[in-house]
């Protein structure tokens, strides 16, 4: 028989189960205490059952509490792997928004605000009202993005490669533009490549 003292009340704990626990209900003054300090006991008691069971149903469910946090870290590390191996495919990753973040084109001495819907390293797709004069399919406009921490907007060329209305909306005020962007230069392109890899590792998007 194995036993301990109770580090709440400072009674005697014993059981053949305190070598297989890392907790225990005490049998004295019903509390859960740390399995700790155990000595062989070579005085003969009688087993009691109703305890010993509470018990390892206290360390069953410990370690079952134990298994779910660590499947619950490695999930998101699996999930933080995952984008980051998305994020590796540089020129292929495109990065959506869900959350409003607005730019702005300049073409033909206009400039109009538009909701930037996502946004690669090579170009992006934008939401614009149909409110005035638009940049027409296959011309060029400037594109401006305020960047996150920036003082400065970043400007660059972008060439009009598609336009038309938002999927499943027949009747919508606004037009969905696709642009690529053009003789971007490196400083930019790793401007942007920051904002899109801060914007998917964070809560953001």
């Amino acid at each position: 028989m194995l036993q301990m003292n109770c580090s709440n009340c400072g009674g005697l704990i014993k059981s053949p189960h305190l070598a297989e626990v890392q907790i225990f209900l005490c049998p004295r003054c019903e509390e859960i205490v740390i399995v700790e300090d155990v000595v062989i006991s070579t005085e003969k008691r009688p087993f009691d059952l109703r305890f010993s069971l509470k018990n390892l149903l206290f360390a069953a469910r410990e370690k079952f509490q134990l298994k779910k946090s660590e499947n619950l870290e490695l999930q998101a590390q699996y999930e933080i792997n995952k984008r980051l191996a998305r994020l590796l495919r540089r020129d292929d990753f495109r990065l959506s928004l869900c959350r409003d973040f607005f730019v702005q084109i300049g073409f033909g001495g206009n400039k109009r605000s538009a909701r930037l819907l996502n946004i690669s390293s090579t170009g992006a797709a934008i939401e614009i009202f149909d409110l005035g004069q638009l940049p027409d399919e296959d011309s060029e406009t400037k594109f401006h993005l305020q960047l996150p921490g920036k003082e400065e907007s970043s400007s660059l060329l972008a060439r009009v490669i598609w336009s038309g209305k938002p999927e499943n909306i027949p009747v919508s005020p606004t037009t969905t533009m696709g642009l690529q962007f053009k003789n971007m230069d490196e400083e930019t392109r790793s401007c942007i490549w920051d904002f899109i890899v801060d914007a998917e590792t964070s809560d953001y998007t």
